[in-house]
């Protein structure tokens, strides 16, 4: 089997896998590749692998050959709710899924490197039942609190990567982004889809063996979701009369910068630190235009995502991973709504994995809590209260090389 026939059986089955549903709490999906996961995420000065398309497409002209690499990402998140007025509540915590897939190719005889990825760096999937604690009818009588939410937001993604120097490589790409959300209340129900364009940049400077600075700058998009609404009208003596109507809805997905350091004292060790700085200040409210009063106030503010890794290197290509993160809060106590039930977030990884001549494979686990948070003052009183999480994670990939 050649080359570009594996390349183009990759990418059709990159398309195929990234339309299984795609979820998580919170509406960003930093976690992608499980070496870098078990790291604590901490891999934009190393990428040195397929995935690098999204962590640092710079870090592409160290991966040698054509490579291909699939994993998943799965989570199961343990939020409950205690309110202040109504009652407690559990959101449904099975796992669910997040499929990724890259392709990279490094040219023989120029300083050019080439990739492609299909992955979700935007997710929600949120579940809370249609009989949760803060849809009490005394607390919420027009059921305009939301309970349930489903997003996917699938990027696929083509890079370029420059080594213009031995030390000094850069990248950009290009994006193409589909997306589809369904937003649920007990009086409501909006579903739509869009496609925008996206485009990165990203730079990895190594000036020698021991240290190693990486940066990447994933651009806003902005989509306008197109379909339909669900709701009803209280009509005079006929009562609520259900109605379906043309809607759209505006939202913006936010610019990240990423900045990462490696230190690496010897070929045993790789110590790496990132800073990731997304602009949330950008997303401000929902509206579901065609629908009367379908307005939701978000006001998020702009966030850190701190992260330490590191990785011990033995000998028959084993190697043992571990890493911390730090996910700062982005969503206001005021504006808080349970299908993005954001807090201070703190990740604990471990992951061990293997590199042969032609085959490496990847697994690892994340264990995240917050410790607690309480919300006072929020638009809907009914969720005024206590949140907890307590998730984990199992995430595996397999990497093929030619």
């Amino acid at each position: 089997m050649n080359k570009a026939l594996i390349l183009s059986l990759a990418a059709l089955l990159a398309a195929a896998t990234s339309r299984s549903p795609l979820q998580a709490a919170a509406t960003r999906i930093a976690y992608i590749d499980p070496f870098a996961t078990a790291r604590g995420n901490a891999f934009t000065a190393t990428a040195d692998n397929p995935s690098a398309v999204f962590y640092n497409a710079a870090g592409l002209t160290q991966v040698e050959g054509t490579q291909i690499q699939g994993q998943v990402f799965a989570i199961s998140l343990g939020y409950s709710f205690d309110s202040d007025l109504s009652g407690s509540s559990e959101m449904d915590d099975d796992f669910q899924p997040v499929p990724s897939f890259f392709i990279s190719h490094r040219l023989k005889d120029l300083p050019i490197a080439i990739g492609f990825g299909a992955y979700a760096p935007f997710a929600l999937g949120t579940d809370w039942g249609n009989d949760a604690a803060f849809l009490n009818p005394i607390f919420d009588p027009f059921g305009a609190t939301p309970y349930e939410a489903e997003l996917s937001y699938i990027k696929y993604h083509a890079v370029l990567a420059w080594q213009i120097s031995e030390t000094l490589s850069l990248a950009g790409g290009l994006s193409f982004d589909d997306t589809q959300v369904d937003l649920k209340t007990t009086a409501l129900e909006f579903e739509g889809d869009d496609t925008a364009v996206g485009y990165s940049l990203s730079a990895l400077w190594q000036p020698n063996e021991q240290h190693s600075f990486g940066l990447n700058y994933q651009a806003k998009t902005e989509v306008t979701y197109d379909g339909s609404a669900d709701t009803f009208f209280i009509v005079q003596n006929l009562g609520p009369v259900p109605v379906s109507l043309d809607a759209k809805a505006k939202l913006i997905y936010p610019e990240s910068i990423t900045f990462g350091y490696s230190y690496r004292p010897s070929e045993s060790w790789n110590f790496e630190f990132n800073a990731d700085w997304t602009n949330w200040d950008r997303v401000n409210d929902l509206t579901l235009d065609g629908v009367p009063g379908a307005t939701y106030q978000l006001n998020w503010k702009s966030a850190f995502i701190w992260s330490l890794g590191a990785t011990r290197y033995f000998e028959n290509g084993w190697h043992l991973s571990a890493g911390y993160t730090l996910v700062e809060n982005a969503v206001p106590d005021e504006d808080l709504l349970p299908i993005v039930p954001d807090s201070d977030r703190h990740f604990f990884a471990l992951g061990i994995g293997q590199t042969t001549d032609r085959l490496s494979w990847m697994v690892a686990y994340q264990q995240a809590f917050d410790q607690g948070r309480s919300v006072r003052g929020n638009t809907f009183p009914a969720l005024d209260g206590e949140f907890d999480l307590d998730s984990q994670a199992i995430t595996a990939s397999l990497n093929f090389r030619f």
